[in-house]
């Protein structure tokens, strides 16, 4: 038996499941959103993967009971595609107004009878200006009641959701993210693809993420250039890719770290990094709920995070499982990340919270979910 499906139940139902995803890129919602998928066809779930476009790195880890279908981009290829599979609930990752666009105007019974499930993955109000903000609110206060559910994958997005009054309250649900499985553990186990983590090596800070504006890695640079002359064996890492690269570079051979500072691109397995860094460092300026802080848990990694809205201080117990840090204040994240240095968190004790973001835990509660909607 699965060490982490030791209470599965099995009198849930069993339902014809189709995910619509964007694509299977290298991102958290599409790591965590295809987790839940393969977890649950194991549980005898009839699950299909629907992608805009069917590519990207995770593409190979879908479980072969899934039929992924390829959309290629049209609307049209989607509202065929439900035709001519009926299904009980659809589970949208970032494609929620076609979802609801379909369930508001396609008129077919196939469609019908069909329950979509909305993943609200991100705070609504971050990283908008005012006026798309707006307009982004008053499209989902017009198709938002044609869900049967929104799934927060957080307390403060959920909450953020009651406050708006896009649905009822009743329709909202708090499910965190799977994180914690099998394959993870054995994938922490692999040996980390870089000399820096070479037994006798220097500590490593180590980030991981896109590289965009919500990850915000230029206030981790700035933390690790005041550490620097402090700390002359000290390295930092940043793994993954995005828009932001050539900035983060350019700061870095301003500031002279390119000797001790890397870049090395997108890492489909990150675990064993975690496992072997000294500390694992979250700059986000926002956050739904922030997996890799779960998955450097699960590694047994300190971790530092910006206290952001709204997942990393809820996965941190609110600072008994990490230190937090203020959004973009490098002077405090270089005084979180010293203070993590010299006084580590017992890696057991990271492990045993890491635990609570289980892939069963958020299998059964989805179950719940399905069971309820279908009366």
């Amino acid at each position: 038996m699965s060490q982490f499906e030791k209470s599965k139940n099995t009198d849930h139902g069993k339902y014809r499941l189709i995910f619509l995803l964007r694509d299977a890129g290298e991102g958290g919602a599409e790591r965590s959103s295809l987790r839940l998928a393969n977890a649950l066809a194991r549980r005898g779930h009839e699950a299909r993967v629907f992608f805009l476009k069917a590519e990207g790195p995770m593409l190979s880890g879908v479980d072969n009971k899934i039929e992924i279908v390829d959309l290629k981009g049209s609307f049209f290829n989607f509202f065929s595609s439900l035709r001519a599979r009926r299904a009980d609930f659809l589970l949208p990752v970032y494609t929620s107004m076609r979802a609801l666009m379909a369930k508001r105007f396609m008129r077919s019974p196939e469609i019908a009878g069909m329950k979509v499930i909305l993943s609200q993955r991100n705070m609504f109000t971050m990283d908008r200006g005012p006026i798309q903000t707006r307009l982004k609110f008053l499209r989902c206060s017009l198709l938002y009641p044609y869900a049967s559910a929104v799934v927060c994958i957080s307390r403060g997005v959920a909450d953020e959701m009651k406050t708006l009054g896009l649905t009822e309250p009743r329709k909202i649900r708090v499910i965190y993210n799977p994180v914690l499985n099998d394959d993870l553990s054995a994938q922490i186990d692999a040996p980390p693809d870089h000399p820096w983590f070479a037994a006798g090596e220097p500590p490593v800070l180590l980030g991981v993420g896109r590289l965009g504006d919500q990850k915000d890695f230029a206030s981790l640079i700035w933390a690790f250039a005041l550490l620097a002359p402090k700390n002359p064996d000290l390295r930092l890492m940043i793994l993954g890719e995005g828009k932001e690269r050539g900035r983060l570079e350019s700061l870095l051979r301003e500031m002279k770290l390119t000797e001790r500072a890397s870049l090395p691109g997108y890492a489909p397995n990150p675990y064993p990094y975690m496992k072997h860094a000294a500390l694992f460092v979250l700059t986000s300026r926002f956050e739904g709920f922030g997996n890799v802080v779960a998955e450097a848990l699960a590694c047994g990694c300190n971790v530092v995070s910006t206290d952001c809205k709204s997942g990393p201080a809820e996965i941190l117990d609110g600072g008994k499982y990490g230190r937090l840090a203020k959004v973009g204040d490098e002077h405090d994240i270089a005084r979180a990340i010293e203070e993590a240095l010299a006084d580590p968190i017992d890696a057991n004790l990271l492990r045993e919270r890491a635990a609570f973001f289980s892939e069963e835990r958020a299998v059964n509660e989805y179950e719940r979910l399905f069971d309820e909607l279908r009366g």
